[in-house]
């Protein structure tokens, strides 16, 4: 029998407490069904999960010109940013971002990375960037502010305040750094056969977020948080060497001038193709045909619109396809890949942008379209990263593992890219909100070509039953770098595939979670806000599963306690005694065996634990029972299963 829901009403199955069989009230139990404590309904955020009426948040656009030394490693250029203060309060100051100073010695993240090393650590390395030429125009005036930096943060103190609703300010300077081997396998630099491969992001100081929750947002930048930013329009000048190919964020302005007529020829004909067509060849690199000058520089026109980043690789040694993904509109987005010789092949990067092409399509007929001209994914040191458009993954990926790593990263395209959450406090936001959907399109990729992740919350129960395992609402940076897969990404998964599959049904949770996104659409939305829209689009209230799974580190185990006949008359009905023997509270299914092989099933709201621990149900058996079973497709994350079955004794 298919279980459509857990949340069935009492009426559907005949339900009898036995008066010898009542637990007295457990205090977890009262725990796990008290109100979670919300923030108070706002202007801004209501206390039904959506933006309020008085919403805001702050405007910022950049023009960017920066050029690349690949021989010394180095970006230098200058940053240009219009800044709108859209908030209700004034600003005698602004605060920025500067990234880049992780990987400084002396930085707040390099000396809390330990001895033994770390994937966020940045020992050996002494870099940071380089400012200089900073100036503010203002209110018509033009002046050069004081200014601060400490560790990854910069505080430009102001001649006049920044006003209110509506302010504007435009800051400039010039900056440089040299680009580290590995930042914190989030950019960096692969040498390969035909030269150095340039995955470059966190490459330009940024303003921080001023929000109606925490006002300026300092967090240091430590490696393992990842990043909060406002959304605006990016403007790009990168000047590279000339036999350099540069991928970036957005739609490329200049394509005749960087670009020769055979490639642009070859761009137009893939944008129409569902096939991977070539833009350069595996023999084709290193040729001078490949180029439209055969020496200097070639300066890189991209434009990006309302995006939180930007991020680019450059290479002599990348091999480039793409073809065309047609969205649910109509619109034609352009799916790239760029990659080394030694990552080509078939098995390997040679399916890259199928895979590319395969993720985009699935998301966005799933819950929104995806919104920007181009989906490129580059091949080269960092394993795994992401931002508006562009991925980086790792070269060395092939077969599920690039499958994998691909769609993980375009997945973030929704999660944090377009839902604009803070990735610096709630990780889970954005790595678990996407690992749950990686489940799905991985489910739906070439009709089941790679297996998902996990196929239910059942195979993560031995994990969660440990004593150093932090809560899912922990911070980043205070997560055990062992746990963070756990806590980040696998647990609010199987949380929200949980939810979808076995408390609320499929199509209750895609409508609420659709809506979700549609209404924070380039917003900020915080934790509270998503929960409160789930109980008001699901007209359940959650809070239960939101304190267990996400706020505590509880366990589940459920038990057969007891199975006795209500007569002597095996056919006058079984009396069931069922437990909740943890502090974590689910929704039962209880499967009971006759011996004339009549099998039914009960399926039990989890409202049956608000008072009680133990619960008896009626079974109206017709003949002699010889099984009892919670939770009999193993979807549940029960510690101890050994209790959750009951097997008549041979005589």
């Amino acid at each position: 029998m298919k279980i459509k829901s857990l949340l069935f009403t009492a009426c559907c199955v005949t339900l009898i407490v036995a008066e010898s069989g009542i637990a007295q009230n457990s205090p977890s139990n009262h725990e796990a069904f008290q109100p979670l404590t919300m923030p108070s309904s706002t202007p801004f955020r209501t206390g039904s999960g959506v933006p309020g009426p008085n919403y805001w948040q702050n405007d910022v656009n950049y023009l960017l010109e920066v050029s690349l030394d690949d021989q010394d490693h180095e970006i230098s250029g200058s940053v240009t940013i219009d800044y709108t203060n859209n908030s209700p309060d004034d600003f005698p100051f602004l605060w920025l971002m500067l990234d880049q100073n992780l990987f400084h010695s002396e930085s707040r993240g390099s000396k809390a990375t330990p001895l033994t090393g770390s994937r966020f650590g940045s020992h050996g390395f002494d870099g940071g960037m380089a400012i200089s030429n900073v100036t503010v125009e203002h209110d018509g005036a033009t002046y050069e502010p004081d200014y601060v930096i400490t560790d990854t943060r910069m505080q430009l103190r102001l001649d006049d305040e920044l006003k209110a609703k509506g302010g504007d300010i435009t800051v400039s300077m010039d900056y440089e750094y040299i680009i580290p081997l590995n930042g914190s396998d989030r950019t960096g630099r692969l040498e390969t056969e035909n030269g150095w491969l340039y995955t470059i992001a966190q490459w330009y100081p940024r303003m921080a977020v001023y929000d109606d929750v925490s006002g300026w947002n300092t967090r240091p930048y430590l490696g393992a948080g990842e990043f909060y930013a406002d959304h605006g329009d990016f403007e790009m000048k990168i000047t590279v060497p000339h036999d350099h190919i540069l991928v970036a964020s957005g739609e490329l302005l200049n394509p005749d001038e960087v670009l020769t007529r055979k490639q642009r020829n070859r761009l137009r004909k893939a944008e129409k193709s569902e096939e991977t067509k070539y833009i350069i060849s595996p023999e084709e690199i290193g040729k001078s045909s490949n180029r439209p000058q055969s020496s200097g520089n070639l300066t890189w026109h991209y434009k990006m619109e309302n995006t939180r980043d930007v991020a680019w690789a450059s290479s002599k040694s990348f091999i480039w396809d793409a073809s065309g993904a047609e969205m649910p509109s109509g619109k034609t987005v352009l799916a790239m890949s760029v990659y080394p010789i030694e990552s080509d092949g078939d098995h390997a990067w040679g399916r890259s942008t199928e895979y590319t092409r395969a993720s985009i399509m699935h998301y966005s007929e799933k819950w929104l379209e995806y919104p920007y001209p181009t989906a490129i994914n580059v091949a080269g040191m960092v394993y795994g990263m992401e931002y508006p458009s562009v991925s980086f993954c790792s070269w060395e990926a092939e077969g599920a593992g690039l499958w994998g790593v691909t769609d993980h990263e375009f997945g973030h395209n929704w999660f944090p890219m377009i839902v604009g959450t803070n990735e610096r406090m709630y990780m889970w936001m954005d790595e678990g909100m996407n690992t749950f959907l990686n489940h799905y399109s991985t489910l739906a990729f070439n009709d089941g070509e790679y297996p998902p992740r996990f196929n239910s919350a059942r195979y993560l129960a031995p994990m969660l039953n440990v004593d150093n395992l932090e809560p899912i609402m922990t911070h980043p940076e205070q997560i055990s770098e062992q746990n963070l897969g756990l806590v980040g990404y696998f647990k609010p998964a199987a949380g929200l595939i949980l939810l979808r599959e076995e408390i609320l049904t499929p199509e209750r949770f895609d409508y609420a979670l659709q809506s979700y996104i549609e209404e924070w659409a380039y917003k900020k939305p915080t934790p509270m806000d998503f929960f409160r829209f789930m109980n008001n689009a699901t007209g359940e209230n959650l809070d239960w599963f939101w304190r267990g799974w996400f706020y505590e580190t509880w366990v589940l185990d459920q038990s057969v306690e007891e199975v006795e006949y209500a007569t002597d008359d095996t056919e006058d009905g079984t009396l069931i005694t069922i437990a909740n023997n943890e502090n974590l509270v689910m929704p039962v299914v209880v499967e009971v065996t006759d011996a004339n092989d009549n099998v039914e099933r009960y399926e039990l709201p989890v409202g049956i634990w608000h008072r009680v621990n133990e619960w008896t149900l009626e079974h109206n058996s017709t003949s002699e029972v010889i099984k009892v079973e919670i939770d009999p497709d193993k979807r549940l994350p029960d510690v101890n299963p050994g209790n959750n079955v009951w097997e008549k004794s041979a005589p």
